[in-house]
């Protein structure tokens, strides 16, 4: 579209053509027909989490998905949408598995947020919601998911549930493997519904637009990786 805006004046014809098509695009990726068949294959990867298979953890692993910081509030930062709906499914399958541990591992990936942890926010919400402090062991420093593997990797050899977005859990899954760590996949924050089209799914939304960002995030994020022969 922006191209178009430029070439107006020269190339009336082909700059329309640009608008047109921008616009276009901008409309199907804010619907939820689309966004819920890009973002589907991701969370199809894995299926919901049994009950029997979190009797045999040692750990639940839980990886941070973000923070906001409230400061202009004096107010401590909290954790995001995102990091919020994976901590608490975390905290529903520790209280399901009496003697299990946390770990929730995440620092801060936002460059203007570098001196805020987005896993001790996390870590504060738990205790605010009743998890005991000894239960949980926090892994601060990692940026991204490559580097909360890699600081995890002492932990081979144990039982581990992973927490995380089921968009995002395909992704990790295989850096974990990459890594020779076994992990039970307990996807959780699902984004789409998949329900039948009508008239009201044709209204263009920010969040099915925001579901279509996250969604090409994942596949563009996993192809790097895997060129990068971290997958």
């Amino acid at each position: 579209m922006a191209l178009g805006v430029l070439l107006i004046r020269r190339y009336s014809r082909l700059a329309k053509a640009f608008i047109v098509f921008g616009l276009s695009v901008l409309y199907l990726l804010s619907i939820r027909p689309i966004s819920d068949a890009l973002i589907k294959p991701l969370e199809s990867s894995f299926p919901p989490l049994k009950a029997s298979s979190i009797n045999s953890a040692n750990v639940i692993v839980v990886l941070t998905g973000g923070v906001t910081d409230l400061s202009w509030r004096s107010i401590s930062p909290q954790p995001s949408r995102t990091s919020l709906s994976r901590l608490t499914y975390g905290i529903t399958l520790y209280k399901q598995a009496p003697g299990t541990n946390i770990i929730i591992s995440g620092g801060s990936g936002d460059p203007e947020k570098q001196n805020i942890s987005e896993a001790d926010a996390m870590k504060d919400m738990a205790i605010a919601l009743g998890v005991p402090a000894k239960d949980m062991l926090i892994e601060r420093d990692s940026r991204n998911t490559i580097e909360s593997v890699n600081a995890l990797r002492g932990f081979v050899g144990k039982s581990m549930v992973l927490v995380t977005s089921a968009s995002h859990m395909k992704r990790a899954v295989a850096m974990f493997k990459k890594m020779g760590m076994n992990v039970v996949p307990a996807p959780t924050d699902y984004m789409s519904e998949q329900k039948k089209v009508s008239l009201y799914s044709l209204i263009p939304t920010a969040n099915h637009l925001l579901t279509s960002s996250t969604a090409f995030y994942e596949y563009i994020s996993f192809i790097w990786y895997r060129v990068n022969g971290k997958v």
